[in-house]
């Protein structure tokens, strides 16, 4: 496999993504609702300060009203979620377009081998959420300026987010190769994301071997770990393994297709 391969179709494919009008519509959409969060977070949290500022005296947000824990924390969580709704737009596209217009057979024809396809599409996706993330950035200096935030806090999160990011990806990049339609790839990719957020936390609050089941398998509730500002190299291994577990399935399936033409 070579790498050189591999960026030259993840470029091809992040900019057919960004560069596209859906495209843009979709991370101009992604900014306006994570400023819309930020927003609202800073006005909860301004209240919280000038409610205890009334009762204690107090000018400043006191020990426990930190703007880690209020804003950062729930800021990253929230956007973890809104990566289930995102992330299937951003990877419907990938094969599932490639096999309704037959483009596919003729990639798989050229000198390219399956893995290098795959890893491109998927690496493409991944800067595409990388442009939507990118709405960090001047979230920081905002934050910067009303507040003293602990950075290493914040880095941690969003280093969970992007975990969170590889792992949904990986799950968008198998289902468009499993579907013949962007439509169907997006719906699988959604549903399944649910799912997969969703579905072990319910079994986690029961006891049992179903209960352990589900909260080994909780992908928020790991990532809920790292909006706290918690490193655990746990829960990298379980994302980075979930990750190339599901890319191995994908491989396979995309082999399946190839062969069945």
């Amino acid at each position: 496999m070579r790498a050189s391969r591999v960026f030259v179709i993840a470029g091809r494919e992040a900019r057919s993504i960004v560069a596209s009008p859906s495209g843009a519509i979709i991370i101009g959409t992604f900014w306006a609702v994570a400023g819309l969060i930020l927003m609202s977070l800073l006005f909860q949290y301004r209240d919280g300060v000038l409610r205890l500022a009334q009762t204690s005296g107090m000018q400043t947000g006191p020990r426990g009203l930190h703007i880690n824990d209020w804003v950062i924390r729930l800021l990253v969580q929230n956007m973890g979620t809104v990566l289930v709704l995102f992330v299937p737009l951003l990877t419907m596209r990938g094969f599932a377009e490639e096999r309704r217009t037959g483009n596919l057979e003729l990639l798989m024809s050229q000198p390219v081998r399956g893995a290098e396809l795959l890893l491109g599409k998927f690496l493409g996706a991944q800067l595409s959420l990388l442009a939507c993330l990118a709405v960090l950035i001047p979230h920081a200096v905002v934050l910067a300026v009303v507040s003293t935030p602990d950075w290493v806090w914040a880095a941690t999160a969003v280093f969970g987010l992007l975990l969170v990011g590889l792992l949904f990806g990986a799950v968008g990049t198998l289902l468009s190769v499993l579907s013949r339609s962007q439509i169907e790839a997006g719906v699988l990719s959604l549903g399944a994301l649910l799912l997969l957020a969703m579905g072990p936390g319910s079994l986690a609050s029961g006891r049992g071997l179903a209960a352990a089941i589900g909260r080994y398998l909780s992908i928020l509730g790991r990532f809920e770990d790292f909006a706290r500002g918690v490193m655990d190299l746990g829960h990298v291994a379980f994302f980075l393994g979930a990750t190339l577990v599901i890319l191995a399935l994908a491989l396979r399936s995309l082999d399946l297709v190839r062969w069945q033409g």
